[in-house]
């Protein structure tokens, strides 16, 4: 429920934020298991990096992995990763409350603790029957998907958006520049429309768009809504024009969709678009700033580390469109 999609060859860490008995769930971090051993501990330190940014006291870390019927039993497939992942917490600081195995997060699925000599353990129920699967659902309104690429498929569309970017890329129609006041005003028209689901982008408006999103100035109140209090409305306007502008200038509405979805915890979508962002344009600034703040650091002493996670974004965002603003000590 906290990814959006069921795992697989993963290993999970969930932060925990406020006090032992009265706090709550913070960031979420997904990281592909390693085929070896030997980069377990690697794995698991730039994963906890990512949490350093959140100061999160506590964390739960979860190892996800089917060995199958013929293989080892799941406590022993992946006790490296348990081991790393431990480590690499207390390393960070960051108490580790439990450390567990799973085959899956699927109803049926076995789950169990890799510490000894404890027993706790059993098979999972449906998700949506439990209470905070219903609370997931009835709160952000989405369905829990197979997997990544389920999550990610949105971003390029159909076959018939793709052919649409490519007929709009090739005609070599160039958008029309824009003051930052009329790009702002098409933008914030657009989202209205988005948050109404209104929103169709024919040919004509996607070329408006993308002349807009040209403007520097316009970019900036852009990211400003996805700092504000219409950050989900506009998260659902970025979605919308990723598949629907051509290359490169796709690329813009794939880094402000990174920036929405990191801010609110969910790293899968935003490592998807980022990555997305710069193969369109390896040299986009606001892609780059989001790649760095979801890969973090490995070290939380260092000066970097504040920008590490959806706190440090908004911190490292907030400031770079405010340069004189005075910097909050309270969200450190």
């Amino acid at each position: 429920m906290l990814l959006g999609f069921h795992p697989r060859d993963s290993l999970v860490l969930v932060s925990l934020t406020g006090s032992r008995h009265g706090g709550g769930v913070g960031l979420t971090v997904r990281v592909d298991l390693p085929r070896s051993s030997a980069s377990a501990r690697r794995v698991c330190q730039e994963a906890v990096g990512v949490l350093v940014g959140e100061r999160p006291a506590r964390a739960l870390a979860l190892v996800v992995r089917d060995p199958g019927p013929g293989g080892p039993s799941p406590r022993r497939s992946r006790r490296d990763m348990g081991s790393a992942a431990r480590r690499a917490l207390l390393d960070a600081g960051i108490e580790p409350v439990a450390v567990l195995w799973a085959t899956g997060t699927g109803a049926g699925d076995r789950w169990g603790c890799f510490d000894q000599p404890c027993t706790c353990g059993g098979i999972l129920p449906d998700p949506a029957s439990t209470a905070l699967g219903v609370t997931a659902a009835v709160r952000d309104g989405r369905a829990v998907l197979p997997d990544r690429a389920a999550v990610l498929a949105p971003l390029d569309g159909d076959a018939g958006a793709r052919r649409r970017r490519a007929r709009l890329r090739d005609t070599g129609a160039a958008p029309a520049r824009v003051s930052a006041a009329v790009g702002t005003a098409l933008l914030d028209a657009c989202l209205d429309e988005a948050a109404a689901s209104r929103l169709v982008v024919d040919d004509r408006l996607a070329l408006a768009l993308c002349g807009a999103l040209d403007v520097g100035d316009v970019r900036d109140e852009a990211l400003r809504r996805c700092l504000g209090g219409r950050a989900a409305d506009a998260e659902q306007l970025w979605a919308v024009l990723a598949a629907a502008l051509p290359s490169p200038q796709r690329a813009h509405p794939l880094a402000l969709l990174a920036v929405c979805a990191l801010l609110r915890g969910d790293g899968a979508l935003a490592t998807g678009a980022v990555q997305r962002a710069l193969a369109e344009r390896p040299d986009h600034v606001l892609a780059g700033v989001v790649a760095s703040s979801l890969h973090g650091t490995r070290d939380p002493s260092s000066p970097s580390a504040r920008w590490a996670g959806p706190r440090g974004l908004r911190r490292l965002l907030t400031a770079m469109l405010d340069p004189d603003a005075t910097d909050d000590p309270a969200a450190r």
